[in-house]
């Protein structure tokens, strides 16, 4: 009896080997995997900084746009309430 489960014993090595081989093999790759894409995801999270930080930028150069055209709308404004009454009707009616 005692034969017989050596026999079965050393019989049982090669498979439980692959076995265990296969499984470490399987898991390395899962592991190699998902750090891999981890760095695709850093990657694009860098892109999307990036990406807003220009659209801040631009943003920022339009407001700044915007104010000095708030500036100058006031300015003709204050000179055409500050006009002659017939200029204010003509400038009105050509705009």
């Amino acid at each position: 009896m005692t034969d017989a489960l050596i026999a079965g014993a050393v019989g049982s090595l090669a498979p439980t080997a692959a076995s265990l081989l296969a499984y470490a093999n399987a898991r390395a790759t899962r592991r190699d995997n998902q750090r891999n894409n981890l760095g695709g995801l850093a990657a694009s999270l860098e892109g999307l900084r990036e990406s807003v930080q220009r659209l801040e930028a631009t943003t920022g150069r339009i407001e700044t746009s915007v104010g000095g055209l708030r500036e100058r709308v006031a300015h003709v404004e204050g000179r055409l309430d500050g006009a002659p009454p017939a200029l204010r009707a003509g400038e009105r009616a050509r705009s």
